[in-house]
């Protein structure tokens, strides 16, 4: 079984977004969290990484898109790209939000969350 993804808005800050990652059960990939370093926390049985939309971006690239065995959660799609649009500081943001979504859809074979973006 694949490990799901969710990604929702933060109330801390205007601009900051919180992507959660549950259902892991492959150790390579906690393991590959813990070493790079990046800020993600074990909470509520889903690794948590919360931050600016350039902080998020790289997370979607190196996380979603760059490991095997993550999709994102069906229930969420929607909420995911409504987070990623509505967290955008500029429209250059916006546009690699929604191109980096495009991406990581296509990678997990997620197409009615094509679907869900303009153009």
């Amino acid at each position: 079984m694949a490990a799901k993804v969710r990604i929702k808005p933060e109330l801390i800050t205007a601009h900051r977004a919180r992507i959660e990652l549950y259902g892991l059960e492959d150790e390579d990939i906690e393991n590959t969290l813990r070493m790079k370093g990046w800020a993600w926390v074990n909470s509520r049985r889903a690794w948590v990484y919360a931050g600016e939309p350039d902080f998020v971006y790289r997370q979607i690239r190196e996380v979603i898109i760059g490991l095997p065995g993550i999709v994102f959660d069906e229930s969420a799609l929607e909420e995911s790209v409504r987070t990623i649009e509505e967290k955008a500081r500029s429209e250059e943001e916006l546009e690699e939000g929604r191109e980096l979504l495009r991406r990581a859809f296509e990678k997990t074979g997620q197409t009615q969350g094509l679907g869900l973006l303009p153009g």
